[in-house]
This record gives structure tokens, C-alpha cells and sequence, in this order.
């Protein structure tokens, strides 16, 4: 495998999970600026379809909240009206941050392709496994509590009957939605499993974050365990002359320099 093919296959190794999951968000920020109409357009269109799917969960509880006099009930539902923001927000933060994550994206892309040896490979390698795992955690734990949240815990308790006689059908997510009966069929069905996509969206955007911090963190622990193997090298090694020392020294230099931008 040639060094160009190399490179590329490690910075599609280490990025695939989060890149799948972005990809479907559609804020995933390619490397390659030129982008067709059709693409633009289709990252639009998961952009809005994300937006609708978190607002379909956001402004229902933002009102059951206002609506409801009890002060306990209103208590209850502020962790779900934080969650729900928390995602939107970090949503937000992928759209509107694109460049900068796109700038570390090449950033990384341009450390695997100046790969000054197998060693130091290996050391990248790694750290890019570790990321990888780390990332698989977080998605199992973000898509298994979403799963029991929006689906298990709801439908294990069941029916229950009021007062009034009124056969009450639990939602994952309780919310005011003025004139309309959502206890009646489809469109208790059709709010559950809106509420289930949206949760799936959640999941995606809190694994996602985890997905970046992973990658760019791992990675710059990569590079300092390069950083730190060429440092003991320029001690231990034994020079024949003294440009051979400037050279390593220069190169133990730029190498911090370029970690600490």
C-alpha cells in the first residue's frame, strides 16, 4: 500500500464511527471544500428533518412545563427540557462550528500523512484504537438509554384508567399539545414513534460529540508520546556530529510546536 493509500485508510479507520453518525446528522464536515448541489441540498434536508424531529420533543415539554401548576410535575420534567436543549445546542454547535472542525480534521489528516516513522505509526495507531473503543462505549451506553427511555420504560407500565373513566397511554416524554387527543389511535402511535426518532437523534448528537472529543484528543495524545520518543532518542542516542544533534533538536522543536497549535 503506497503512503497516499496509507494515510487514507488510517484517517478512515479512526474516524468511522463518528463519521457514520455525523454523516446521518448530516453535519459531518468533509475535508474536501468542493461540494455538488445535490450534496448541499441533502445535508440541508437532514439538517431540517434533525431540527424537526428535536422540536417535536423541545416545544411540547417547553409548554406542558408553562401549563402545569405543580410544582413537583415542573420539577420533574426540567431534566428532560435540559437534555433536549443540551442537544439542540450541541447540534448547533456542529453546524455552525464546521470550519474549525473541519480545519482539525485536516489537521489530523496532515500529522498521518507526515508520519516520520513505523514507530511513530504504531504509537498513532494506538491512540486511534483507543478512540475507537471510547467511542463504541459512549454509543452503546447514549443508543441503550435512549432505547429503554423512549420505548421500554413507557410501554412497561401499561395502561391506566382515571376517574373519568379515560384510558391514559404513556409517552417517554410528557407534553402540552393544546387541542389534541394524544391518547386516541394513530395519533398516540405516530407521537410515540416521533418521540423515538427524536431520541435516536439526541443519542446520535451526544455520541457524535463524544465521537470528535475522542478523535482529536487521542490523536494529540499520540503525538505526544511521539513527542516524548524523540526526546529520549536526542538523549540516549550517541551523535557522530554535532549538525546531526541540530537536526534531531529542530525536529523535536517543530514537532511541539505543531502539537501545540
Amino acid at each position: 500500500m503506497s503512503g497516499k493509500e496509507d494515510c487514507h485508510h488510517n484517517i478512515m479507520y479512526i474516524t468511522q464511527p463518528t463519521r457514520n453518525i455525523m454523516r446521518a446528522l448530516g453535519v459531518w464536515p468533509s475535508i474536501d471544500k468542493e461540494k455538488s448541489i445535490c450534496k448541499k441540498i441533502y445535508k440541508l434536508l437532514l439538517i431540517s428533518v434533525s431540527y424537526i424531529l428535536l422540536s417535536c420533543d423541545l416545544i411540547p415539554a417547553i409548554f406542558y412545563w408553562i401549563m402545569e401548576k405543580t410544582t413537583r410535575v415542573r420539577l420533574q420534567i426540567i431534566p428532560v427540557l435540559l437534555y433536549n436543549f443540551m442537544a439542540a445546542g450541541q447540534y448547533g454547535i456542529f453546524i455552525f462550528r464546521d470550519h474549525q472542525i473541519r480545519q482539525c480534521l485536516k489537521h489530523v489528516e496532515d500529522d498521518w500523512r507526515n508520519v516520520i516513522n513505523a514507530d511513530a505509526r504504531s504509537m498513532m495507531l494506538t491512540s486511534a484504537r483507543t478512540g475507537r473503543r471510547l467511542v463504541a462505549f459512549c454509543g452503546v451506553l447514549m443508543y441503550g438509554g435512549a432505547l429503554t427511555f423512549r420505548t421500554i420504560l413507557p410501554l412497561s407500565q401499561g395502561t391506566f384508567v382515571t376517574d373519568e373513566n379515560i384510558t391514559i397511554r404513556l409517552l417517554a416524554c410528557p407534553g402540552y399539545y393544546f387541542s389534541i387527543d394524544v391518547q386516541v389511535s394513530p395519533t398516540y402511535e405516530i407521537l410515540f414513534a416521533i418521540q423515538c426518532l427524536s431520541g435516536l437523534v439526541s443519542a446520535s448528537i451526544a455520541t457524535g460529540a463524544c465521537g470528535f472529543t475522542a478523535i482529536f484528543v487521542v490523536h494529540a495524545c499520540g503525538q505526544l508520546k511521539i513527542l516524548i520518543d524523540l526526546m529520549k532518542k536526542l538523549v540516549e542516542k550517541q551523535w557522530r556530529a554535532g549538525y546531526e544533534v541540530d537536526d534531531k533538536l529542530a525536529e523535536v522543536v517543530e514537532h511541539q510546536i505543531r502539537i501545540r497549535k
